[in-house]
């Protein structure tokens, strides 16, 4: 019996017979031609082989060494070959195993030479398409990846025999070809599996291969982000650029620098905002394989659960989002949408849940969507079906965000080009009562789960056909199983079941587009309603005046209901508490509840009132702690409070309340300042006011007066000095009527930034000092802190640096003494700008980092990242290159974070400055541009022309003059050139004009200046 002989070829080459390695092989050129007719399989001429492994020589010398190696291998391999007096050829008749023939059998199953499957590809994107494999497939990859311990004959070689040498480069090209695409459809598969330490593994192995496929570098960074190893991610990205540099001469593409500048953000930002459910997920397990699926999907990138009310969508949702969340970089964020009351708030919703607050003119919409351009994220936007009109904004985040996924639930379709649908149905319920796994069905499970929780030795036992009547009747409805289930302990289910199907004909009005099938939700509603109390009723329908929930105080300070009487509408499953204490009521039954209570329309009214007072004297009081010095702290309660407020107000205005306005307005203004809710607050207030006018009266006035200076205030935030400045002086002149000092000291701080605003810094000053004094005289502490600081801002502003140190550290004493840690740190920039200006930048340092400190501990984002920044220009002026390029970087990576476009250009330039101090020119170049890009994209003028002057600099370092002075002149020329720019690119203009005929540089500078900004940044993105 003949032997098998085994030949392994891939990583090296190892000839086995049997189990045993051959020993004593002979001579290399002979396992060399071995090696050739096994990979072919196909006789060859002798003159053929000759000339393939002893080309070199005479034909006749050729032949006779072809001779003496056939007779070597046929000393040991006879059986294998076949050999005659014209042709060579391998045995495939004799036992034998070719790793390389089995390797490609199981790439290429039907021997096409052309492998052809979905996933295999080049480039790797997350959102490629589907690149799932099957069982099959997915088994002979890994087993074709195992055989492929290294290059086709790796190591090998044989001398003198470049027609041998040409053939095996060629074979070692192809099946290293082959093992990529294997490597890389493995990969791609265990990553939209979520298995991505086995993909991680196939990277590795790619890399090995290539290691300067910048696609797999990203790929891997995408991977080691999602696995938690940021630090090995962004380590990923330097290698990824040190190799691209140092073998091909370039830098990482703007899509791999973009993961990597999303990878630093998530360091310090991941969302996780799911709100803990008070039982377990029972069931939907078929629902949830397919919602897996989809969201796996890169293709499906707004997932909408459609259902009628009650049939478990939000549920579903949050399940799944919590399944996934490591899936994204940036976590899961979960926006309430259900107490929202119009598509007007969807932006300022989104924004709360993402805890995003809005700054500077800007709308809040393209605010909210440079927040999101970087994130990569997992939106869940619950109870989307009375915001229909808002569904645009999904499809603007779609577009501006091309990592952000949103998985939304309605009770209509969104009717968005983007929307994959997915039909929330019933749970599932059983046929047959008799059937012996009656608990292995959904609806039962949910039943049996709640019913225990109201009655624990609740039993199936006697109660099968009722319990499995119930669930039919609801459709297995969650919310109508839970209602139904929690009154086992008074009734019997047969008793319910009989109640729900009495009770089948009603539909209240507010569900008419809910399909028949789902109509006993309303039975099971009446039913509940009838089996209450009174006295249970009564609380129940007052409770309905609530608007996102309410604190137990609230509940019976507005409404009269104890909390005996909360206890019990909970255990009827009527109201739910969440872990902060707070009770909630399905959107559906505080519909039911609010018909209920309209039945009554005198209750209606004055509950609306004591609601109203109770919120207005609650922001009354907080704003009478914030003047303590601590506003964000009292406001936060407030916060949590949001829709009662906007229900409150909204009353007060419809209603005239005076009283209540006035009481509300300085809290709500100050909550909407911190929020960033600057449209929303100039709207709301602008409202108002038009009805106080209209009512008239001398208290009315006074309360106008307050609003106008507030709507003058959001003015100002939203860009618009004009209005700003009419609007505070129509509001100045009233409360200066009533001799209301506090409101003087307000109108006036808004006046000063203002004038400082235009640039008349005189005028500023006057009427800093002017608010300044009312606030002493009020004994407002926290606010006369912050109108200090604003002194100091403008006297630092014209160059009094001593008066402006004197103000600032006045300010920062005060602040000290009341607590206020944010007002604090603003002192502490302000002082740290004054000693720059100073040019002590040791001072400038050492002051910026202790506002960093305290900013860090407050959580103040956006001032973190401005701190930073003054931080790095100290650095970079010291010479301490490093930090200052690390505090740039983290002030960078933090405005991509909060979306500070702005602020992001603003880091960008200051990154270019580190790199041109560095000498690193095409550093600096690039960061230029990304900078003039975004400048131009703001119509950030000032900003724009600064990095312009920058860029001259780095013209003229590398020795290209005329461009230099052709791109300063426009600066040079522009109205927007900042002096103290002006001033800097007047020098270097002089320098740079002395090394050239001044002919030459009139004629560049009249060039220069009748460019377009837009076409000078177009010129120099595609420079150097």
């Amino acid at each position: 019996m003949t032997t098998e002989l085994r030949l392994a070829l891939l990583g090296g080459l190892q000839i086995f017979q049997g189990d045993a390695p051959v020993e004593d092989p002979p001579p290399a050129k002979a396992q060399a031609l071995l090696c050739y007719l096994a990979i072919t399989g196909r006789p060859h001429f002798r003159p053929a082989l000759a000339g393939l492994l002893w080309g070199e020589k005479p034909e006749s010398n050729a032949l006779m060494s072809l001779r003496q190696a056939l007779a070597a291998l046929r000393r040991r391999f006879a059986p294998h070959l076949i050999i005659t007096r014209q042709t060579v050829a391998f045995n495939r008749e004799a036992p034998y195993w070719l790793d390389v023939e089995e390797f490609e059998r199981l790439i290429d199953p039907r021997g096409t030479g052309r492998p052809d499957w979905r996933a295999i590809q080049w480039g790797w994107d997350p959102q490629d398409e589907d690149p799932q494999l099957s069982p099959a497939r997915l088994s002979a990859l890994r087993q074709a990846v195992e055989l492929y311990r290294g290059d086709f004959l790796e190591g090998f070689h044989v001398r003198e025999a470049p027609a041998f040498e040409e053939w095996l480069v060629i074979e070692r090209e192809r099946l290293q070809s082959y093992a990529r695409l294997a490597l890389h459809a493995l990969a791609a598969h265990h990553t939209s599996q979520g298995e991505y330490a086995a993909a991680l593994h196939y990277t590795t192995r790619l890399l090995a291969l290539d290691p300067w496929r910048e696609e797999v570098h990203r790929q891997r960074m995408w991977l080691l982000a999602h696995t938690g190893q940021l630090s090995a991610a962004l380590a990923q990205y330097e290698t990824c650029r040190r190799i691209l540099a140092k073998d091909l001469g370039v830098e990482p593409s703007a899509e791999t620098v973009a993961l990597y500048e999303r990878i630093r953000t998530a360091r310090s930002v991941r969302f996780d905002n799911l709100p803990p459910q008070p039982t377990p997920f029972v069931g939907r397990q078929r629902e949830m394989a397919e919602l897996q699926r989809l969201l796996a999907d890169p293709a499906c990138r707004l997932l909408t659960l459609v259902g009628p009310g009650g049939i478990g969508k939000t549920r579903l949702a949050l399940q799944i989002a919590a399944r996934n969340r490591r899936r994204f970089l940036h976590g899961v964020c979960f926006v309430p949408l259900a107490s929202v009351p119009s598509d007007t708030f969807l932006v300022s919703a989104i924004a709360e849940a993402l805890g995003f607050s809005f700054r500077g003119p800007e709308s809040p919409k393209a605010q909210l969507l440079n927040h999101l351009r970087e994130k990569e994220v997992l939106l869940v936007l619950d109870g989307f079906e009375h915001l229909l009109d808002g569904a645009p904004l999904l499809a603007e985040i779609l577009q501006a965000a091309p990592a952000v996924k949103l998985l939304v639930t309605s009770q209509a379709h969104l009717r968005l080009r983007w929307e994959c649908l997915f039909e929330v149905e019933g749970m599932q319920v059983p046929e047959r009562v008799e059937d012996p796994d009656l608990e292995s069905y959904d609806a039962i499970r949910l039943f049996l789960q709640i019913a225990r929780r109201v009655h624990p030795n609740f039993s199936l036992e006697g109660e099968r056909e009722a319990v499995v009547t119930i669930c039919r009747l609801v459709q297995g409805m969650p919310l109508g199983i839970e209602m139904a289930a929690a009154w086992v302990r008074e009734l019997s289910c047969a008793a319910i079941a009989r109640e729900i199907e009495h009770n089948l004909g009603a539909l209240f009005t507010a569900l008419q587009d809910v399909p028949p099938r789902h109509r006993s939700l309303r039975a099971t509603f009446d039913h509940a309603w009838t089996l209450l109390s009174d006295e249970e009723r009564r609380a129940f329908r007052r409770l309905s005046v609530f608007r996102g929930g309410f604190r137990r105080e609230a509940a019976e300070r507005v409404a009269g209901v104890p909390a005996r009487l909360l206890t019990a509408l909970e255990r009827r499953s009527l109201l739910r508490r969440n872990v902060s204490g707070r009770y909630e009521m399905h959107a559906l039954l505080r519909q039911f509840a609010e018909e209920k209570l309209q039945e009554v329309p005198e209750e209606q009214s004055r509950l609306r009132d004591r609601h109203c007072t109770y919120y207005a004297d609650l922001l009354y009081r907080a704003e009478a702690r914030a003047r303590m010095g601590k506003p964000e702290e009292t406001l936060a309660q407030v916060r949590g409070e949001i829709e009662n407020v906007r229900a409150s107000w909204a009353w007060a205005v419809e209603q005239g309340r005076v009283d209540a306005i006035g009481k509300a307005l300085s809290a709500l203004c100050r909550l909407y300042e911190v929020r960033g809710l600057f449209r929303e607050g100039e709207a709301m207030f602008r409202e108002a006011r038009k009805r106080l006018q209209a009512i008239g009266g001398p208290e009315a006035e006074g309360v106008v007066g307050r609003l106008l200076v507030r709507e003058g205030f959001f003015a100002r935030f939203l860009g618009d000095q004009e209005r700003a400045w009419a609007l505070t002086m129509a509001g100045l002149e009233i409360v200066r009527r009533r001799s209301d000092r506090m409101e003087i000291a307000l109108a006036m701080n808004n006046l000063g930034i203002l004038a400082g605003l235009r640039g008349d810094y005189g005028e500023a000053k006057r009427f800093f000092s002017e608010s300044l004094a009312h606030y002493r005289a009020a004994g407002a502490r926290g606010q006369e802190a912050v109108v200090l600081n604003n002194l100091s801002i403008t006297e630092r502003q014209v160059g009094a640096y001593e008066a402006a140190r004197r103000f600032g550290q006045e300010s920062l004493e005060i602040s000290r003494a009341i607590g206020a840690r944010r007002a604090e740190a603003r002192a502490l920039q302000n002082l740290g700008l004054i000693a720059y200006c100073r040019k002590d930048y040791n001072e400038a340092k050492r002051l910026h980092r202790e506002s960093l400190t305290i900013l860090r501990e407050e959580g103040d984002r956006w001032g973190e990242a401005l701190a930073l920044g003054n931080l790095g220009e100290a650095a970079r002026h010291l010479g301490e290159h490093a930090e200052a390029k690390r505090c740039h970087e983290e002030s960078l990576a933090l405005r991509r974070e909060i979306g500070d476009r702005g602020g992001i250009a603003i880091a960008l330039s200051s990154l270019g400055s580190v790199a041109l101090a560095l000498d690193q020119p095409r550093e600096a170049k690039q960061y230029f541009r990304q900078a003039l890009q975004i400048a131009l994209e703001l119509s950030s003028l000032p900003l724009a022309l600064d990095i312009l002057v920058e860029f001259s600099e780095v013209l003229a370092r590398e020795g290209e003059i005329e461009k230099a002075l052709e791109l300063l002149a426009l600066p040079l020329a522009h109205p927007a050139t900042e002096a103290w720019v002006r001033e800097r690119a007047n020098t270097l203009f002089r320098e740079l004009s002395s090394q050239l005929p001044p002919a030459t540089v009139a004629a560049l500078k009249e060039r220069g200046r009748a460019r377009s900004l837009a076409e000078i940044v177009r010129d120099l993105g595609g420079s150097g």
